[in-house]
């Protein structure tokens, strides 16, 4: 069977007693989130969800966020996301004239009023969601390529794109990461990343739900982060949650013997960061990983015991070590100066490739092969003899034992500039901007650094350094810089 929910709730005949997800001073086993979903698949088709129903789910990172999901799928339902903290823009943003209803939490169903599309649409509150005792759970049969998740994007670029993904992009998905993510049976992870716990319910580990504000990282109460860090062997987390937990741990000078692996990604990770988890974790292997909606992953790295030569390469301006590439059956670079590229042959392709440093195009079963409606399609896909690759707008090179580095994107080339800064002095968020034909280093007010260190930077002359009261960031992770709003605060400075 294609469907993503058999898979996901065949631990309830394996593992029934064992704990699958705790959030706060909540568990839940496999058997209770299967007679969750038995109920609440109740609730959805009395409320006439069926096969085929696009419904948009507004639920935070929760217990009850994959009650929804699994529930949704038993049904041949396909569940609708937007970045938490993109919701009430969203509104505004999209049309939504295919959704048929709408699941959430109460503050975010008052939101979907403002949608004119979604205020005759039927409503249902997560409260909804109760048990009912062993009864057998059916499952509706759905084509591989039937959408599993359907993902709203921010509209950062003026035309939101909408990312399907099918039931069988994310079981490839899913047995990819069973491989990188070295599970075992035992483990219970602390986890910031949604589509990473589905792949912990899969195969069947315990996910404790990060005590975080999953709309503002920065805004997480940090006590309540590091006291869950007792309980767990393993992380999975956003630089920008990490950075919240580094914080408070250095503060009360507190170590982790406990935590063996921590696994990151979704923003940039600089070495300055890993010193620090590696002083707060003495005993964990760090993994970074590379990869976007359209492609995850992409690449891994242990960034445990980085080399000198390694460390030496990013003090010199040569980028973030990305590491192997995985997950993606080809990974490319292709003439960073192109802003177009239209489908063409193999031997026309051979002619945009590069063996210095270019955009980073990929494809693969992991892949994502379009966006709905087409729209994006044009700036982000192109086909090689009907082969379908994605274009990441990642500028990045690959060294001479065949790893990806990542210099920054096409917008932005300057990740190698802060990764060469992070590894000379501890700092916070960092940013390169380039106005009137300058570079400038934006940095936080309370990181007040000596401007001499600029002068270290040898690979590229940066004018001086901007100070703001703070560096805004992606909605998502609190990883990436938000460059389309620091810019508009940067240059009343200039």
């Amino acid at each position: 069977m294609n469907n993503l929910a058999e898979k996901l709730i065949h631990n309830y005949e394996n593992n029934s007693d064992k704990v699958c997800l705790i959030q706060a001073n909540e568990k839940m086993n496999y058997k209770e989130l299967y007679e969750k979903v038995c109920g609440f698949k109740k609730v959805l088709i009395k409320n006439g969800i069926t096969k085929g129903s696009k419904v948009l789910v507004l639920v935070p990172m929760s217990i009850e966020l994959y009650v929804t999901l699994i529930s949704l799928w038993t049904i041949g339902a396909t569940p609708c996301f937007m970045d938490a903290g993109f919701i009430k823009s969203g509104m505004k943003n999209n049309e939504f004239d295919d959704i048929e209803a709408v699941i959430g939490i109460r503050k975010y169903l008052l939101y979907s009023s403002i949608n004119k599309n979604l205020r005759r649409k039927t409503k249902i509150n997560i409260s909804q969601i109760k048990p009912i005792k062993l009864e057998e759970l059916t499952i509706e049969e759905v084509d591989k390529d039937f959408p599993a998740i359907i993902t709203y994007t921010s509209g950062s670029t003026g035309r939101p794109k909408i990312a399907a993904r099918s039931h069988e992009f994310l079981l490839t998905q899913a047995n990819i990461l069973e491989k990188t993510l070295d599970y075992g049976p035992k483990d219970k992870e602390l986890s910031s990343v949604p589509i990473f716990t589905l792949s912990n319910i899969n195969v069947g580990i315990t996910t404790v739900i990060a005590n975080a504000n999953f709309t503002s990282l920065e805004k997480s109460n940090p006590k309540a982060l590091v006291e869950q860090l007792k309980f767990i062997n393993r992380i999975m987390a956003a630089p920008g949650l990490l950075e919240v937990i580094v914080k408070e741990c250095e503060k009360r000078k507190l170590k982790f013997s406990n935590v063996k692996k921590v696994f990151t990604g979704g923003g940039a990770v600089f070495v300055d960061l890993i010193r620090k988890l590696k002083e707060i974790f003495p005993n964990a292997k760090i993994v970074t990983i590379y990869g976007s909606t359209e492609a995850e992953p992409i690449a891994e790295q242990d960034v445990t015991n980085l080399t000198n030569d390694d460390i030496e390469h990013i003090r010199n301006g040569r980028g973030i070590l990305a590491g192997n590439i995985i997950g993606v059956e080809e990974c490319w670079l292709v003439d960073q100066t192109l802003t177009e590229i239209n489908d063409m042959t193999a031997e026309e392709f051979e002619k945009i490739k590069t063996t210095g440093v270019g955009e980073i195009v990929v494809t693969g079963k992991n892949v994502l092969k379009g966006y709905v409606n087409g729209i994006g399609d044009k700036e982000n896909k192109f086909k090689v003899d009907g082969k379908v690759y994605h274009r990441t707008g990642d500028l990045g090179y690959m060294d001479q034992y065949g790893r990806l580095w990542l210099e920054g994107r096409k917008k932005s080339p300057f990740f190698n500039v802060e990764a060469a800064l992070h590894t000379r002095t501890e700092l916070g968020k960092t940013a390169i901007v380039k106005l009137n034909d300058k570079n400038y280093l934006v940095l936080e007010e309370k990181d007040q650094i000596d401007p001499k260190v600029l002068d270290q930077i040898e690979f590229v002359k940066i004018e001086s350094i901007i100070y703001v009261k703070k560096i805004p960031v992606d909605k998502r992770h609190s990883s990436k810089v938000d460059y389309n709003a620091l810019y508009k605060i940067v240059t009343k400075k200039v």
